[in-house]
C-alpha cells in the first residue's frame, strides 16, 4: 500500500508542517533540556507564584535534592510518582525532581473525587506520592482518603517534610533513564466510565519541545501563564516548553485568577481553552502584555478570535489541535485578524503526520471528509494496562515502511481546505442519527452561535427516558444583557434562528438556557454535567390554562406523553415547541381518538398544532365539517415576471443538478458524468463546499461509482431550495443563469406523512426558483423529476391502466402532502412551458436498490411495509401491484430520455412493466421460509392496532408509529402500487438504448430483498427455503414505462 501513488501523495501532504521543520531525535530527556537551560541562564527567573519566585539555579538545586531523596525511596525508570499538589513553587520542583530521579509523574488533582483518585493510584500501583498537608480541607481529604486506602503508599509532604530532602546533594543526580522511558501518565475520560492512562515517553515530549522552540520566539515565551491542571496536557506546554526555552512560568490557580496576579503584567503568552479566554475577555482580565494567545481543547469560534484581536495589544491568536495521545498538540494555525470563516486547525507540527482516512484506512479524496489519524514522534506508548484498547486505537501504519510505525485513530472528522489547512468537523461520536437523519451536532451549534444574543452553545442527543426516542437538546448561554436594554434571549428566538438555516429534523426539541456551561477541572465543557432538560415557560409566551373539557383532556394527554407538568401547558402552546417530535404526533392523535372518540386528520392537526387549535379541530370534526382528506386549494400561478428571455444555442457544456446528494440524485449525477462530457453544477445544502462534496462522494460510493476523474467536473453551489433564488446571492444567481445550459431538478423533500404546507417551501417554491433560473438570461431546458403519486387514487380506480399522457390528479384524490406538492410543481412547469420554456417530466415509481448490489434506502414505505408485515407474520390482502424499479435504471433512463435531443414537452412514467402483485409477493416470502399469511385488511389492521395497544412505546414493529394513517387502505394501495401501466410510449423511445433493459422482476426483487436481509433490516426466515422457488416474472422488458 505504501508504494501506491495515492499513498505517496497523501503521505507527502501529511508530513507538511506549519514551518516545514523536522525533528531529529537527540536522545535527550526532558529534564536534561531544563538542566542545560539552567546552566545557560542560572539567575533568570524561572517560576513566579504570587510574590514568591525561583531562579533557574534555585529551581534546579531544589529539584536535585528532592530527586536524590526520591531515588532513595526506589524511584527510577518506569516507576511512578504521584503529584498531588496545589499551585505553589513546590509544583515545578516536584515535576522536575521526579523526572531527574528517572521516574514518571502521575497527576493527582486534589480536587478530584476520592473514587477517581483511588482508581488512578491502584492502576499505577503508586508507592510514592508528593503532596502537602495544608490547603483545602475537603480536597486534601479526598486525596488523603485515597492514599489511606492504599497501604503501600509513602506520602511525602513537601510543606512539612522538606527538611528530609535538604540533606541530599544539590548536584544533578545520575540515572539510567533514557528517552524511551516514561515521563508521565495523564488520565483522560474513558467511554466505559473508567479513566484511561495515556503513557508518554521522554522522546515524545522532547520532540514537542523542539517544535515549540522553533515555532515561538523567546519574546513570546518570556512569561507564560501556567493555569492549567496537571491532569490536562496543556500543562506540558506551560511547564516544560517554558523552562526548556528560558522563559518564566507564572503560576495561577486558574485562568480567571490572572487579573489578580501580582505578575499579571509579565504574562506574554496565555495558553488555555476558548471558554476560559472568553471569560477573561468578558471581565477585561487580559493584561496588555499578553501579545500571544494559544487556544486548544475546544472548538474555536471566529467571533471569539476577532474579539481578541479587537484588543490592540494582541498580535497572534493560534488555534492548536491535538489529543493527549500525541503529546499535547498535533496541528497549529494562526488565525488572521479580520477572518470571517470558521477557524481551521491548521497544519501538522514538526515531525507529525496527519492522515484523513475512510473506514477501511484508505486516504479520502481531496476536499472529502475523513477521520483524523496521526503518526509521528509525539505518539504515546499507549494506554497503561489497557493492551486491547491500545491495539484498537494505535494501529500499524500502512503509510510507512519503518519498523513499528503506528497511526493513532482520533475519532475526529476533518477535511483539507483548498489552502492546505485542516478544518475539524467534530467528533464521530458527535455525529448522531435521529429518525433516519444523520446530524452533525456542531452544525447546529455553529448556527446558534451566530445569533447575536448567544455567547456559547452546546447541542446533545439525549435519551433520558428509554421509552422515548432520542431528542436533540440545545444548551445556550446568553450574552450579558446590555445596560438599559430590555432584550431577552428566548426559546422562540432560538427556534426561529435555526429554522431560517436548518431543516426541521435538525431543530432541537428542547432548549435549556444556562448562566454558564459546566466545565471540567481541565477547563473543557463538561457534557456529562449538562442538566436533564425540564420545560419551563418562556417569558414571551402568553399563558392561558385549559378551560373546556376537551382542552383539559388534551392537557392530560400531552403532559403524560411529553412527561411534563400539566400546569406548565398553555392552550396557546404548540405540540412541537413543548417537545413533541414528528414521531410522537401519530401516537398522540391515536390517544386523542381513543380518549375523546374522534378521529383527527393528521393534516388538520399539523395546520394548527397548538392545543387550542387541536381542540377547535376536534369540535369541527364532531360537527362533521372536516373530511379525513380535506380538499385544499392546489391552484397556483407561476410568478408573472418569469419568461424565457432568449433561445438556446450551441452545445451543452454545463449542467445544473439539484438533489445530487440524495438517493436518486446521486444516480443521475453518475449517469450525467458517464453519458456526457459536461461540467455538473450541484446545488447542495451544507455549511461548506468540503462538506457538500463529501455528501456527494458518500452517495456515489454507495453505488461503488466514485471515480477520481469526476473531481474536476463537479462544481459545488451552496444553497437551499426553500429560499428565494435557491438560497444564493443575486449576483451568483445571475452568473449561474449565464453559465448553465441544461437543468435536472431532482431535489425534493420526500415525506408521505407531512402535509402540503410543510413541503411547499422546498417542493413547490423551490421548483419555481429553479424555473426562474432556467428562464433567466437564456433558455435552459428543464428536466423535472416528479412521482407517479400525482395520479389520484380512489377505490374505483385501483388497478386501472394509466397512460403517459393521462391527466394527473384530480387534486382531491391525492392522498399525501408529497403527492400534492409534486402535483402543484407540475402545474408550474406546464405554465412555464406555455411561456416558452422547454421542459420534460419524469415520474418514477417506487425506487429500490441498485440492480447489482441491492443497496437501498430503508426509510421508504416499501421497506417499512415489508419489515412490519414480516414482524407481524401477517399481510393485508389488498389489490395492488408493487411497482419497484432499481435506482440505477431509473437514473440511466432519465439521462437517456433527455439526451441527446431534449424530450421537450413530454412526460414519462418511469415504472416497471413487470410489477409484482402483492399476493404474489407474499407467496414468494412464504417460499423463502417466512411465516407470513395473507389476511383481510380489517383483520390485519386490528392485529397491528392491538400490538401497539399492548406494547405501547416498547413495540418493535416499524409500522407502530404509522398506525393512524394505515387506517385508510386506499393510502396503502396508493403508496405501494394502485395501477397497471401502459408502457408503449417509453418502450418505443428507449428501444434503441440497450443499456435501459431491466432484468426480470425475480432478479430485481431478489437483489433488493437480499440486501435488506444482509444488513439485518429484515428478520431471517423461520423455515428452510423451499427447493423450488417460483419466479415472479419470466420476461425481461424495458426498465421504465
Amino acid at each position: 500500500m505504501s508504494d501506491s501513488p495515492d499513498v505517496q501523495a497523501v503521505s507527502k501532504k501529511a508530513s507538511t508542517d506549519e514551518r516545514g521543520l523536522s525533528y531529529s531525535d537527540s536522545g535527550q530527556c526532558i529534564h536534561q533540556l531544563i538542566e542545560a537551560q539552567s546552566k545557560k541562564t542560572p539567575d533568570r527567573c524561572a517560576v513566579i507564584f504570587g510574590t514568591q519566585q525561583l531562579t533557574y539555579r534555585q529551581l534546579n538545586k531544589k529539584a536535585n535534592q528532592l530527586a536524590h531523596y526520591l531515588q532513595q525511596l526506589g524511584v527510577g525508570p518506569e516507576v511512578f510518582v504521584g503529584i498531588g499538589l496545589d499551585r505553589s513553587l513546590n509544583m515545578p520542583i516536584a515535576l522536575l525532581a521526579t523526572l531527574k530521579a528517572g521516574g514518571a509523574y502521575v497527576p493527582l488533582d486534589p480536587s478530584y473525587p476520592a473514587e477517581r483518585l483511588g482508581f488512578i493510584i491502584e492502576d499505577t500501583q503508586l508507592n510514592v506520592v508528593l503532596t502537602e498537608r495544608q490547603g483545602d480541607e475537603h480536597q486534601k481529604g479526598n486525596l488523603a482518603s485515597a492514599i489511606a486506602q492504599a497501604a503501600s503508599i509513602q506520602p511525602f509532604y513537601m510543606d512539612v517534610n522538606w527538611f528530609e530532602a535538604t540533606a541530599s546533594p544539590m548536584t544533578n543526580p545520575g540515572s539510567p533513564v533514557t528517552c524511551n522511558n516514561l515521563a508521565y501518565v495523564i488520565y483522560t475520560s474513558g467511554s466505559t466510565g473508567k479513566p484511561k492512562g495515556v503513557a508518554i515517553e521522554h522522546r515524545n515530549t522532547v520532540a514537542f519541545i523542539e517544535w515549540a522552540r522553533s515555532f515561538f520566539s523567546p519574546e513570546q515565551l518570556q512569561g507564560v501563564l501556567a493555569s492549567t491542571s496537571l491532569c490536562f496536557d496543556l500543562s506540558v506546554f506551560e511547564f516544560f516548553v517554558t523552562l526548556s526555552c528560558g522563559g518564566t512560568i507564572i503560576l495561577a490557580q486558574n485562568a480567571l485568577e490572572l487579573p489578580e496576579l501580582p505578575a499579571a503584567g509579565q504574562v506574554t503568552l496565555i495558553n488555555t481553552v476558548p471558554s476560559a479566554i472568553a471569560a477573561l475577555l468578558r471581565t477585561q482580565g487580559i493584561p496588555d502584555s499578553a501579545h500571544t494567545i494559544n487556544l486548544a481543547g475546544e472548538p474555536l469560534q471566529n467571533n471569539l478570535v476577532q474579539a481578541l484581536y479587537a484588543l490592540d495589544f494582541v498580535d497572534h491568536v493560534f488555534n492548536l489541535y491535538g489529543p493527549s495521545e500525541d503529546t499535547t498538540y498535533s496541528t497549529v494555525a494562526r488565525i488572521p485578524k479580520g477572518s470571517t470563516t470558521i477557524p481551521p486547525i491548521g497544519r501538522p507540527i514538526s515531525n507529525t503526520q496527519i492522515y484523513l482516512l475512510d473506514d477501511h484506512l484508505n486516504p479520502v479524496a481531496d476536499s472529502s471528509v475523513g477521520e483524523i489519524y496521526i503518526s509521528g514522534a509525539g505518539l504515546a506508548r499507549g494506554y497503561l494496562n489497557r493492551p486491547e484498547l491500545t491495539a484498537e486505537k494505535f494501529l500499524p501504519s500502512p503509510f510507512c515502511n519503518t519498523a513499528n510505525a503506528r497511526i493513532y485513530k482520533t475519532g475526529d472528522l476533518a477535511v483539507y481546505l483548498p489552502d492546505g489547512n485542516l478544518k475539524c468537523l467534530g467528533r464521530i461520536d458527535h455525529q448522531v442519527k435521529i429518525r433516519g437523519f444523520r446530524i452533525e451536532l456542531g452544525e447546529i451549534e455553529a448556527v446558534l452561535n451566530q445569533e447575536a444574543q448567544v455567547r456559547q452553545s452546546v447541542v446533545l442527543a439525549r435519551k433520558d427516558n428509554p421509552d422515548r426516542e432520542t431528542l436533540l437538546v440545545a444548551y445556550v448561554v446568553p450574552k450579558l444583557k446590555p445596560i438599559n436594554s430590555t432584550s431577552q434571549l428566548t426559546v422562540r428566538t432560538l427556534r426561529d434562528t435555526l429554522k431560517q438555516q436548518l431543516p426541521n429534523y435538525m431543530i432541537p426539541t428542547e432548549f435549556v438556557i444556562l448562566d454558564e456551561l459546566p466545565l471540567t477541572l481541565n477547563g473543557k465543557i463538561d457534557r456529562r454535567a449538562l442538566p436533564v432538560p425540564q420545560w419551563l415557560r418562556s417569558d414571551d409566551q402568553t399563558y392561558q390554562p385549559a378551560t373546556t373539557e376537551i382542552e383539559e383532556a388534551l392537557v392530560k394527554i400531552w403532559s403524560e406523553l411529553l412527561e411534563m407538568d400539566a400546569a406548565q401547558i398553555s392552550v396557546y402552546d404548540s405540540f412541537e415547541e413543548l417537545g413533541g417530535t414528528s414521531l410522537l404526533v401519530l401516537p398522540m392523535l391515536a390517544q386523542v381518538g381513543e380518549s375523546l372518540q374522534v378521529e383527527v386528520p393528521l393534516e388538520a392537526f399539523l395546520e394548527n398544532s397548538t392545543l387550542v387549535g387541536l381542540a377547535t379541530t376536534i369540535e369541527i370534526v364532531r360537527q362533521g365539517q372536516v373530511d379525513i382528506y380535506p380538499r385544499i386549494d392546489l391552484s397556483t400561478r407561476l410568478d408573472p415576471v418569469i419568461y424565457p428571455e432568449t433561445h438556446l444555442q450551441g452545445v451543452i457544456p454545463s449542467i445544473f443538478l439539484t438533489g445530487a446528494s440524495g438517493f436518486l440524485g446521486g444516480g443521475i449525477l453518475y449517469e450525467l458524468l458517464q453519458q456526457t462530457r459536461a461540467d455538473i453544477y450541484c446545488l447542495v445544502r451544507a455549511t461548506s463546499k468540503a462538506e457538500a462534496r463529501a455528501k456527494i462522494q458518500r452517495q456515489l460510493n454507495r453505488y461503488s461509482a466514485w471515480e477520481q476523474a469526476f473531481e474536476d467536473r463537479i462544481f459545488i453551489i451552496l444553497g437551499d431550495l426553500s429560499q428565494p433564488l435557491i438560497g444564493i446571492q443575486p449576483q451568483q444567481f445571475e452568473r449561474l443563469s449565464e453559465k448553465i445550459d441544461l437543468i435536472y431538478h431532482c431535489g425534493a423533500w420526500v415525506n408521505f406523512i407531512y402535509p402540503y404546507s410543510r413541503l411547499e417551501a422546498i417542493n413547490v417554491k423551490g421548483t419555481q426558483e429553479v424555473i426562474r433560473l432556467a428562464s433567466r438570461t437564456k433558455v435552459k431546458p428543464l428536466h423535472f423529476v416528479s412521482t407517479i403519486d400525482v395520479f389520484g387514487v380512489d377505490a374505483d380506480k385501483v388497478l386501472n391502466p394509466i397512460c403517459a399522457d393521462d391527466p394527473i390528479g384530480p387534486s382531491q384524490q391525492l392522498l399525501t402532502g408529497y403527492a400534492r406538492s409534486k402535483y402543484v410543481a407540475e402545474q408550474l412547469l406546464k405554465e412555464a412551458q406555455s411561456r416558452g420554456l422547454p421542459m420534460a417530466i419524469y415520474r418514477p415509481g417506487n425506487i429500490v436498490g441498485h440492480s447489482k448490489t441491492g443497496i437501498s434506502q430503508t426509510s421508504d414505505f416499501v421497506a417499512k411495509m415489508l419489515q412490519g408485515c414480516l414482524q407481524m407474520g401477517l399481510a393485508p390482502d389488498l389489490p395492488m401491484n408493487l411497482n419497484i424499479v432499481p435506482v440505477d435504471y431509473v437514473s440511466r433512463a432519465i439521462v437517456s430520455l433527455s439526451s441527446p435531443a431534449p424530450a421537450v414537452g413530454q412526460a414519462f412514467n418511469l415504472v416497471n412493466p413487470n410489477a409484482i402483485s402483492w399476493s404474489e409477493l407474499v407467496a414468494r416470502l412464504q417460499q423463502l421460509g417466512y411465516d407470513i399469511q395473507l389476511t383481510s385488511y380489517e383483520a390485519w389492521y386490528e392485529q397491528l392496532a392491538q400490538t401497539v395497544s399492548e406494547s405501547g412505546a416498547q413495540t418493535e414493529n416499524t409500522l407502530a408509529s404509522l398506525t393512524p394513517i394505515l387506517k385508510n387502505p386506499i393510502l396503502i394501495q396508493g403508496l405501494l402500487g394502485p395501477f397497471t401501466w401502459d408502457t408503449h410510449k417509453v418502450e418505443q423511445t428507449l428501444a434503441t438504448k440497450p443499456s435501459c433493459q431491466l432484468p426480470d422482476g425475480d432478479h430485481v426483487f431478489g437483489t433488493y430483498f437480499d440486501y435488506l436481509k444482509t444488513i439485518a433490516f429484515l428478520p431471517p426466515p423461520v423455515k428452510p427455503q423451499k427447493s423450488k422457488v417460483t419466479k415472479l416474472n419470466r420476461e425481461s422488458k424495458t426498465v421504465v414505462c
